[in-house]
């Protein structure tokens, strides 16, 4: 009987082995022979699922941003209806590199993008997933002021953004220097940000 490939698998552990490779070693030695040894797979295999390396890179950028998705949902609190601000704000700290995952996805993420900026079609990509998460975000904001946790007078869409912006910042600053903010300093920096919009 033939063996049943998952196509779908296959693809997500060659893209994982190429985010760890950009983690550890850098977007410039990203191959398909290097991740190939990786993932322990054939490079041909690797070929077949990702012909060149732009094909590689995007299939990583896609995978630390599925993995985003992933870890967004999981750390929601399952009272999002009683307290839609405690929902919001456990989805900001769950993007923070608090650990060693969330570290290597930003150190990723950030190299992607600065590739990104010559590659319309992860332009495209990234675009579109920052428009579904300013979406989200603005909603989220918005139930909160419903809810009287958050300032009437602020705006939803310039709130969620400038809340983005300090968990963009908040993470940029813990990767500089080798890590120069602990877990616990990077989530009481973002507590401030979330004290200042809270009602």
């Amino acid at each position: 009987m033939p063996k049943i490939v998952d196509h779908d698998e296959q693809r997500r552990i060659i893209a994982r082995a190429a985010v760890r490779w950009i983690a550890t070693h850098g977007l410039e030695t990203l191959s398909q022979r290097n991740v190939a040894a990786l993932s322990g797979r054939s490079k041909g295999n690797v070929q077949h699922y990702f012909p060149d390396k732009a094909a590689l890179m995007f299939g990583a950028l896609r995978h630390v941003s599925g993995e985003r998705e992933e870890r967004e949902r999981a750390d929601l609190t399952s009272d999002a209806v009683s307290d839609p601000l405690g929902s919001l704000a456990s989805r900001l700290y769950a993007v923070l590199p608090t650990d060693a995952d969330r570290a290597e996805a930003w150190r990723v993420r950030l190299s992607l993008y600065v590739y990104a900026d010559r590659d319309a079609e992860m332009q495209a990509y990234l675009a579109d997933h920052a428009d579904a998460i300013l979406v989200r975000g603005t909603d989220e904001v918005r139930t909160a002021q419903a809810a009287g946790q958050v300032r009437a007078d602020l705006d939803p869409r310039l709130t969620f953004r400038r809340l983005s912006a300090a968990v963009s910042g908040i993470a940029v600053a813990a990767l500089a220097n080798g890590g120069a903010l602990s877990a616990d300093e990077q989530r009481e920096m973002l507590a401030e940000v979330l004290k200042s919009i809270t009602a």
